[in-house]
C-alpha cells in the first residue's frame, strides 16, 4: 500500500476531523423538521378607557367585558386559562426539543411562529400571574434560543410573522411592511439578541403565500419563507387535477409553468381534501421570484416546501416516517427532500402534553432508526444550499388546513366573493355583497387614512405604532389601531359572535387618529396615492372549469367572459380607475423571461406581448352594513367604493392585467401584473364524456401502492 506523505496525511485527517464534527453534512438522506405556529389574536381592538393610546390586550379585554357590552363576545378565561396552551405559550415547545437528547439526531430543532399580539396578550396575563402565566413567560424560549446546532443556528428558531396574523397576499404594501417592522421591534424584547437579532426565516400567517410578498421580505433581511407544497405541485405542467382531490378551483394554466413531473404522492386527510404532490419536487427547497413591473429589478427568496398532508397527520396524532419511506427512493442526496412538518402548535392534538413530549421525540427516534436526519431549516440550507438557478413559480394561495378552502389560490376562506343572495353559486360582482369584501373594503379606506397621515406628518417611528406612549403621533396612533383590523381570524369565522364588527372598531379609531394628523398638517400637499386592495378576477378559470365549496362541491363550466374588481379609496377623492389588459402572443410565460411582469417591456429589450388595452372600470359602492342578515353593531366611518369591468370575446389566450389608479391631487397607483389564461370551454379540463380530453388522472411511482 503507498503510504500517503505525512503533509498529505495531516490534511487528510483535518478533513475527516471536520467532517465528524459537522457529521449532518455526511448525511444526504431525507430530512425532517417542524414548525409549530402559536397564536392568539387582539379580541376586542378598541381603546383601553385608561390609556386611549393603546388597544386592550387579554387581561384588560377580560376586565372590561361586562362593561362593552359583552365586547369581546368570547370567553377568555377559557381560550388563555387552557393548561396545554399556557404551557405551549411558555415553555412547552422547548421541552419538545430538549426531549429528543441524546436520540442521535444533534441538530434536530423547530421553528416556531409567535404573533406580536400573542405576545402582547400573554405578558398582559403574565404580569397579573393570572392563570398559570408568570412575569418571566419568555424566558424559556429566551434560553432555548442558545442551544445552538452543529452550523450555529438556534435550535428553536422563532421566525419572522406579520405582528397581527395577517395574510401577506391580501394586505397593503405598507401594511405588511409595517407588520412586519413591529414584529422586529418587539422580538428582542421578548427574546433577547443573542445569538442574533431577527431569524432569516419567515412563516405566513394560514401559510398563504403569494409572489407579491417577496420584495417586501428580502428588504427586511428575510431569506427564506415556508409555502405548502401543493402550490409548487400544482404549478407543475399537466398537474394530475382531480376535482374531489383538489376540492378547490383547478390551476389557472397562466401558473402552470414549473416543469412537467413524473411522480405525483397523494394523500387524503380528514380535513377533506387529497393533497397531490410531485416528489421530490415539492418536498425541495427552491428560489421564487418577483420582477418589479417597473424597473425590472429581480428579487428572490428561497421557498421551502412545507409537506401539506404530512402535517396534517403530524398534528392529529403520533406520526411515524411510513410515508417518508414511501418517497425516500427518489431522494436526490445533493438537494435531499426536506420534510417539513407545519401545523398549529396551541390546538387539538398538535398542542397537547402528548404531542410534544411522546410524538415529537417518538418520531425523531424512528426517523434516526431510518437514517433520516432531523435537522432546522437555516442548518439544512447551510448544509445543503439552494442553486441560485434553480427557480421555480409557486401559485397564489394558503395552507389546505381552513374547511372550505382546502389552497384555494383566491383564498376563499377570507376572501369570499360577491353574491347576489349570500349563497354560493349565486355571484354578482357588479351588484352584489359579501361579508369578507365588505371588511376588505372598509379596510382599504382606513388604508389610505393611515398613508396619508404618514405622508403629510413627514414620518412615523415603528416603537410609535408597536407600543405607543404618551409622545405618540396621531400618525402613529392610527397606524397602531389600523394594523389589528387585518387580523385573519376575524374573516376565517365569518358572521359568528361580534366578529364582523372588529374592523369597524379598529379602523374607525385609526381613521379618527389620521384626520387628526390630517388636519394638522392642513398645509402639507396630498402626495398619497389612492388606496387599491388586491386585484380579484371572477370567475378564476375563465372558459374553464370551477370547483370546491365556491360551486357547492360540483365541478361547473365557466364562462370566457369574466370580470376584473377590486376596491380604491383616496382622502381626496378617486378621478379614475383604469383597468389595463394585453394579450401574450404565445400563450405562454416561461419563468425565464419577464416580458409578461413589466408595464413596458420594449424599454428592457424583451418582446412578446401586445400593445395595452385600457379599460374605464365602473364605480358601485359597498353597503356598509345588514346585508344578508349580517348584524354589524359598529358601522363603519368610512368604506372604500368597488370599481369593475367586464372583459369579454377572449379565448384561448395569455393575458396580463393591472389596474391604475389617479386621485383628484394626480397621484397614481399601479397595481401589480396579474395574469389569467382564458380558456374556450370545449376542451380545457373538459371530461371525455362531453367531447373532451377528459380529466388527468394521478400517476404515482410503481412503488407507491
Amino acid at each position: 500500500m503507498e503510504r500517503l506523505p505525512s503533509a498529505r496525511l495531516a490534511i487528510a485527517c483535518a478533513l475527516l476531523a471536520l467532517l465528524a464534527a459537522h457529521g449532518l453534512a455526511l448525511n444526504t438522506n431525507c430530512q425532517t423538521t417542524y414548525h409549530w405556529h402559536l397564536q392568539q389574536p387582539i379580541y376586542w381592538p378598541a381603546e383601553v378607557p385608561s390609556d386611549k393610546n393603546q388597544y386592550q390586550f387579554a387581561w384588560q379585554s377580560m376586565q372590561l367585558q361586562s362593561s362593552q357590552g359583552g365586547h369581546p363576545d368570547a370567553d377568555l378565561q377559557s381560550i388563555f386559562g387552557d393548561d396545554d396552551r399556557v404551557a405551549a405559550y411558555q415553555y412547552r415547545c422547548a421541552d419538545a426539543i430538549d426531549s429528543c437528547d441524546g436520540l442521535g439526531a444533534p441538530d434536530m430543532g423547530a421553528q416556531v411562529s409567535y404573533s406580536g399580539c400573542l405576545m402582547e396578550n400573554i405578558n398582559s396575563l403574565g404580569q397579573q400571574s393570572w392563570g398559570g402565566y408568570s412575569s418571566t413567560w419568555n424566558q424559556r424560549y429566551a434560553q432555548e434560543r442558545q442551544k445552538l446546532t452543529s452550523g450555529g443556528f438556534p435550535k428553536l428558531d422563532l421566525v419572522s410573522f406579520t405582528y397581527h396574523h395577517v395574510l401577506g397576499p391580501l394586505v397593503d404594501r405598507n401594511s405588511f411592511q409595517k407588520e412586519i417592522e413591529i414584529h422586529k421591534n418587539i422580538y428582542p424584547q421578548a427574546w433577547g439578541s443573542s445569538p442574533s437579532n431577527y431569524s432569516k426565516g419567515f412563516f405566513p400567517a394560514e401559510m398563504a403565500f403569494s409572489e407579491r410578498m417577496i420584495p417586501t421580505l428580502v428588504k427586511n433581511g428575510i431569506e427564506w419563507v415556508m409555502v405548502p407544497n401543493n402550490h409548487f405541485s400544482r404549478a407543475c405542467k399537466e398537474y394530475p387535477y382531480v376535482p374531489s382531490g383538489d376540492n378547490n378551483n383547478p390551476p389557472n394554466p397562466a401558473d402552470q409553468v414549473n416543469p412537467k413531473q413524473d411522480n405525483y404522492f397523494n394523500q387524503s386527510i380528514s380535513r377533506g381534501c387529497v393533497p397531490n404532490n410531485a416528489y421530490p419536487f415539492s418536498y425541495q427547497p427552491h428560489y421564487a421570484k418577483y420582477v418589479d413591473p417597473e424597473d425590472g429589478t429581480e428579487y428572490k427568496i428561497i421557498v421551502v416546501p412545507a409537506a401539506m398532508a404530512m402535517s396534517w397527520d403530524d398534528g392529529y396524532a403520533c406520526y411515524g416516517t411510513q410515508d417518508i419511506e414511501t418517497l425516500a427512493w427518489a431522494n436526490d442526496p445533493k438537494h435531499p427532500m426536506l420534510f417539513l412538518f407545519a401545523h398549529d402548535g396551541d390546538n387539538d392534538f398538535g398542542g397537547g402534553y402528548s404531542y410534544y413530549m411522546q410524538c415529537v421525540s417518538g418520531f425523531v427516534e424512528q426517523a434516526v432508526s431510518q437514517g433520516y436526519n432531523p435537522t432546522t431549516i437555516q442548518q439544512y440550507l447551510k448544509d445543503f444550499p439552494v442553486d441560485e438557478d434553480d427557480v421555480i413559480h409557486v401559485e397564489d394561495g394558503a395552507w389546505v388546513n381552513a374547511d372550505g378552502d382546502f389552497g384555494a389560490p383566491r383564498m376563499i376562506n377570507w376572501n369570499w366573493p360577491l353574491t347576489g343572495n349570500g349563497t354560493a353559486p349565486d355571484y354578482n360582482i357588479t351588484n352584489g355583497w359579501g361579508l369578507d369584501e365588505r371588511n376588505w373594503a372598509v379596510i382599504t379606506a382606513s388604508q389610505n387614512f393611515v398613508d396619508t397621515a404618514e405622508q403629510v406628518s413627514g414620518g412615523v417611528r415603528i416603537p410609535q405604532i408597536q407600543q405607543p406612549t404618551s409622545d405618540a403621533t396621531e400618525a402613529e396612533l392610527a397606524w397602531h389601531f389600523h394594523l389589528p383590523s387585518m387580523t385573519s381570524g376575524y374573516m376565517y369565522y365569518g358572521d359568528s359572535a361580534d366578529m364582523p364588527d372588529k374592523e369597524s372598531v379598529a379602523t374607525n379609531i385609526a381613521t379618527a387618529h389620521a384626520k387628526n394628523a390630517i388636519q394638522s398638517a392642513s398645509s402639507a400637499v396630498d402626495l398619497t396615492p389612492p388606496s387599491m386592495w388586491y386585484i380579484m378576477r371572477h370567475p378564476y378559470n375563465p372558459g374553464g372549469y370551477g370547483m370546491g365549496s365556491l360551486y357547492n362541491y360540483v365541478y361547473t363550466p365557466m364562462p370566457n367572459d369574466f370580470y376584473i374588481y377590486t376596491f380604491v379609496y383616496d382622502v381626496s377623492g378617486v378621478a379614475s380607475v383604469t383597468l389595463s389588459w394585453r394579450k401574450d402572443d404565445d400563450g405562454a410565460n416561461p419563468l425565464e423571461d419577464s416580458a409578461n411582469e413589466l408595464y413596458r417591456p420594449e424599454e428592457h429589450g424583451v418582446r412578446g406581448v401586445g400593445a395595452w388595452v385600457n379599460v374605464t372600470m365602473t364605480r358601485t359602492p359597498v353597503a356598509p352594513g345588514n346585508e344578508s342578515g349580517v348584524v354589524f353593531n359598529f358601522p363603519p366611518d368610512y368604506i372604500a367604493d368597488e370599481y369593475y369591468a367586464h372583459i369579454t370575446g377572449l379565448s384561448n389566450v395569455l393575458i396580463d392585467y393591472y389596474v391604475t389608479a389617479v386621485d383628484q391631487k394626480g397621484n397614481a397607483k399601479h397595481s401589480d401584473i396579474c395574469h389569467a389564461y382564458v380558456g374556450d370551454n370545449s376542451s380545457l379540463f373538459k371530461p371525455v364524456s362531453e367531447g373532451g380530453q377528459g380529466l388527468p388522472r394521478p400517476r404515482a411511482h410503481p412503488r407507491y401502492h
